[in-house]
């Protein structure tokens, strides 16, 4: 795409109160990029420019993205993100090895006033808005734009005390996108989100978990419903993330993901069998799981193992299955693989796991084998989205 720089004219795209206010922190890759890219897609796409318009238009409708902070940016002595040139800025945002380009119909400018950067967006269908930008490691004054959501997409904020030091002003609430280190409460929207109204008791702070335990999640509830669940262990053969290098490094202690990423198979450890516990607590100690990092730059397959309490037939669970797809209860959670589908078809899907038929056994009456795939950027954005969406319901 090469990106228009554009003039925008006319009145612009005001705050609709009736809608939540987010601000994305950690907006310059990772989860952040594709909360941003998403946000714009399903309120300024075409239809059927992209896989899955209307199932994002539906998750962002009551969504509006009023503030990102993209991370430090590399920026030194005393710079800021008005320092950064306009064309460089549009350019990591638009580009993306693992998103693809903007569409061409969506027009993005830069406008600077008030010593503030602003992202403008316009589109024949979304009409126009504009979105403060940040760049900072430091403390966010989210309130300059009447932020009522934060959205921690760092990595860096784990905990429920460093969570709610985005809380204040205007900003009721904070969303991570991670795992908890601690016992913030967490929720996957179709699983657990009878538990959205705890929140605001749990110090108004939440966990959206990780991508893997998003994708079994829905799987596990599932079958634990039909069949009872005795013992659960998952494997993850996960695409490389950013705790990796490209290149070998020295640690004080040998583990292979220190090694380069590329080229190579890496086994190492997840814990997303074990925080499923913390949305399916009856199944708490009952699941555990490892993982292998391959050089691929998005799309992760769980491997699933599981040992039921009823007996089990593959027709069976199959049937359970598509049952499962038409129900909108597992809306955007659960929906089968097209045969013959690879990680790159499964790019760009918005459900929590797409199943492969082809890939379901069942031995000794009781212990299911199930391959599950996940886009583990823009799937997990989805269900992250989905989270904020039900949950700043609650606040208007």
């Amino acid at each position: 795409m090469q990106v228009q720089k554009i003039s925008f004219t006319g009145i612009e795209k005001k705050n609709d109160k009736s809608l939540v206010q987010v601000g994305v922190n950690g907006a310059g890759s990772g989860i952040g990029k594709n909360y941003e890219r998403q946000y714009i897609l399903a309120k300024h796409g075409a239809e059927g420019v992209y896989s899955s318009w209307d199932k994002l238009s539906k998750v962002y409708a009551n969504q509006n993205l009023v503030m990102l902070n993209m991370g430090s940016m590399g920026l030194k002595d005393g710079k800021t993100i008005n320092d950064v040139p306009e064309e460089d800025l549009l350019a990591q945002i638009t580009h993306s090895n693992v998103l693809g380009n903007m569409p061409d119909n969506i027009k993005l400018g830069v406008k600077r006033e008030d010593d503030k950067t602003f992202l403008e967006v316009e589109s024949k269908r979304g009409g126009k808005e504009t979105i403060e930008v940040v760049a900072t490691r430091n403390p966010v004054d989210w309130s300059e734009q009447n932020t009522e959501i934060v959205v921690d997409t760092t990595g860096a904020n784990t905990t429920k005390d460093k969570m709610q030091k985005h809380l204040g002003g205007t900003v009721k609430g904070a969303v991570l996108s991670a795992p908890a280190k601690d016992d913030m409460l967490t929720i996957i929207p179709g699983v657990n989100s009878d538990k959205i109204s705890e929140i605001a008791k749990n110090g108004n702070v939440v966990s959206a978990a990780s991508c893997t335990t998003t994708c079994i999640s829905p799987y596990i509830k599932l079958i634990d419903e039909k069949f009872g669940i005795d013992s659960v262990i998952v494997d993850t053969t996960h695409a490389a993330t950013g705790s990796q290098s490209v290149t070998d490094k020295a640690k004080s202690k040998a583990d292979a993901k220190n090694r380069g990423a590329l080229d190579v198979m890496i086994p190492t450890t997840t814990g997303a069998a074990k925080a499923t516990g913390k949305v399916i607590p009856h199944l708490n100690g009952k699941m555990d799981g490892f993982a292998t990092r391959v050089p691929t730059s998005a799309v992760s397959m769980a491997i699933l193992s599981i040992v039921t309490k009823k007996p089990v037939t593959e027709e069976e669970l199959k049937a359970a299955l598509k049952e499962a797809e038409n129900d909108p209860k597992y809306a955007n959670l659960i929906r089968k693989a097209p045969k013959g589908t690879t990680s790159r078809d499964a790019q760009g899907q918005v459900e929590s796991g797409l199943y492969v038929p082809e890939a379901i056994k069942v031995v000794n009456g009781n212990h299911i084998g199930m391959k599950v795939w996940y886009d583990n950027e823009f799937g997990y954005t989805r269900s992250l989205a989905t989270l904020v969406s039900e949950y700043g319901a609650t606040l208007k």
